[in-house]
């Protein structure tokens, strides 16, 4: 049985080891461990089961047999955890690292490690993931057929861990996937709580909750998620919208049906990926059945002509275009040699094989499926020419899935100042604003084309092609990386004086630097600035500060033994003492502690 001892988080956020997040403490103990484990096959097996990138185990030459074999386990229960995490709406971006091996009491081994701590998530939710990487990968050592089918654990997972942790966790998707980039882009970020999340470091970060920025305006997302008011905005401000009516029975649904050019579009007046969405309306019976859908949504519905054209979802960022996407309903595309019925089968079959948190809606196979294939001119039994979509809804949705295209290059730059246009009325830093044009290519005022809506955050769901976007996104909300210099200076009396000289310098560069000291701080104008907290809080306290633009840390060093509350620093010097010229006690053991901090010589 292998079962989780201890679980230590820091007492204030500490980075060690060269991990890119703060780290806590972790001891678990394992079973006995059979000397000849199969890793090749297990890591096999997690990179197929749970697509996992497994990385070698840093191997201590002085370790027994014993101790590698324990070593092997623990390394990829520590990779598994992680991603489980991640699974789990967690932000662990790091297995982390084994620190200590020891033999246990009894039977097997006890390890210890150091393992990402992300502020504000319960002790228990973490350790019920490494309890379950734990067990999964003993019982696939013990007894590989066992699991085979992983469909069968996948449902296990999501019942017992993934789930419920999901479910009382705040953090989004799109959330986490911005994190993931900026991990990668090795852009700092920490927890606020409630999954409101600050990248970078202050005056150079930015906060978001929900996919969306603070600086976004709070009545702006309210309006955004209300489509009549959305419509009232852009109208007053000159913009296209389709002509709508509200309506709140189905007696008013009959009427507008009667009184407005067919083909008509009900929808409800709240609400988002395509839900009670009815297209193509055109007679009373469509119409009551259409105001049922939308109503059972959201409690009003809003009727509108239909408008030709597809959905192109244009992407803005701090009022600049980021990408451009042609939303088409769920389509399957035909390989020219099977029928579609087979065609559909093979693809529904590659899609049930991801994993299960990863996977895409399946394609349906019904009534309405089938109508929209007639309408194309085929059938199930049809075999049309290797790569023609046959599209499978009169819609896109999130429900029933979408096909994208990337169509960023061939927007009209009518349509980009459109967008931009839009996501300032509403006071959005970030907006998806989708214009319905027949020709993205060709200015919405030459073609009919309308705003449909304005959604105030951008969905990164799976599979979704605005991912590879993600890189340019962070470039555009931190242009600069996100980091402020922070310098350590090491020493007592003279290294203050030495920090108030640069802190001086960087004045006159017009930038606001803040000293912080083991005992106070100092303000960009050198006078001291009331904190609360020891100096690891205070330093924390001012890279959460708008104004600050920089930060000198100084110090004796005794503090740092345990490991700085950031993960790298800009600057390190060691101050000598005068008159006698001498550096601080211990001043080697800081330094050699420190360097570790620096950034590597390449990304100077």
């Amino acid at each position: 049985m292998t079962y989780i001892l201890e679980l230590q988080p820091a007492r204030s956020p500490v980075y060690r080891y060269g991990l890119s997040q703060p780290v806590q403490t972790l001891r678990f103990r394992s079973a006995a461990l059979a000397p000849d484990a199969d890793w090749q096959a297990a890591d096999v097996w997690l990179a197929a089961t749970f697509r996992l990138a497994l990385t070698p185990v840093a191997v201590d030459p002085l370790w027994t047999a014993g101790e590698q074999c324990v070593a092997q386990w623990a390394w990829r229960v520590l990779q598994l955890a992680a991603q489980l995490q991640r699974l789990a709406r967690i932000p662990v971006f790091t297995p982390g690292v084994i620190t200590r091996l020891l033999p246990a009491v009894a039977d097997g081994w006890q390890v210890e490690a150091a393992i990402a701590h992300v502020a504000y998530f319960p002790a228990a939710d973490v350790t019920r993931c490494y309890e379950a990487a734990a067990i999964v990968l003993s019982g696939y050592l013990a007894n590989p057929g066992h699991f085979a089918a992983s469909e069968v654990l996948y449902r296990q997972l999501e019942a017992t861990l993934i789930g419920p942790l999901c479910r009382h966790n705040p953090t989004d998707d799109t959330t986490l996937s911005l994190l993931a980039a900026a991990a990668a882009a090795k852009l700092p970020w920490q927890h606020l709580g409630q999954g409101c999340y600050q990248i970078g470091w202050g005056g150079h970060a930015r906060r978001l909750q929900q996919g969306g920025l603070a600086t976004d305006s709070m009545l702006g997302i309210q309006v955004s998620g209300n489509k009549v008011l959305t419509r009232r905005w852009l109208a007053s401000a000159g913009m296209p919208v389709p002509k709508q009516r509200l309506l709140a029975t189905e007696a008013d649904a009959v009427l507008a049906w009667r009184e407005m050019a067919t083909p008509l579009v009900f929808k409800p007046a709240s609400g988002e990926g395509g839900q009670g969405v009815s297209v193509g309306v055109a007679d009373e019976t469509a119409a009551r059945l259409a105001f049922r859908l939308a109503a059972a949504v959201a409690g009003e519905v809003i009727v509108e002509r239909q408008v030709a054209g597809d959905t192109h979802h244009l992407q803005v960022v701090d009022g600049e275009l980021l990408f451009v996407m042609r939303r088409r309903p769920a389509a399957l595309v035909a390989d020219g040699r099977h029928d579609l019925a087979h065609c559909l089968a093979a693809e529904n079959r590659r899609r049930q094989e991801e994993m299960l948190w990863w996977r895409l809606p399946p394609l349906p196979q019904d009534q309405v499926a089938t109508a929209c294939l007639a309408r194309q001119g085929h059938d199930w039994h049809s075999i049309p020419p290797a790569g023609t979509p046959l599209f499978l809804r009169d819609i896109p949705s999130n429900i029933d899935g979408a096909q994208d295209e990337d169509v960023t290059r061939l927007v009209h730059p009518d349509n980009i100042a459109l967008a931009c246009r839009a996501a300032r009325r509403l006071g959005l830093a970030m907006a998806g604003v989708d214009i319905i044009s027949p020709d993205i290519r060709r200015p919405w005022h030459e073609n009919g084309a309308v705003i449909n809506e304005v959604n105030h955050a951008p969905q990164l769901g799976a599979g979704t092609l605005y991912r590879r976007y993600l890189p340019a996104m962070l470039r555009q909300l931190w242009p600069v990386g996100g980091r402020i210099p922070v310098e350590v200076y090491i020493g007592a009396a003279a290294a203050l004086a030495t920090a108030r000289q640069r802190q001086a310098a960087w004045a006159a560069q017009g930038v606001s630097c803040f000293i912080c000291s083991d005992e106070f701080c100092l303000d960009a104008h050198g006078q001291p600035l009331a904190m609360t907290g020891d100096a690891d809080h205070r330093l924390q306290a001012l890279l959460l500060e708008p104004r600050v633009q920089a930060v000198l840390l100084v110090s004796t060093g005794h503090w740092l033994a345990a490991g700085l509350p950031l993960d790298r620093i800009s600057r390190l010097e060691v101050v000598a003492e005068t008159p006698s010229d001498q550096a601080p006690v211990d001043a080697g053991q800081w330094l050699a502690l420190l360097q570790a901090y620096l950034p590597p010589a390449e990304e100077e």
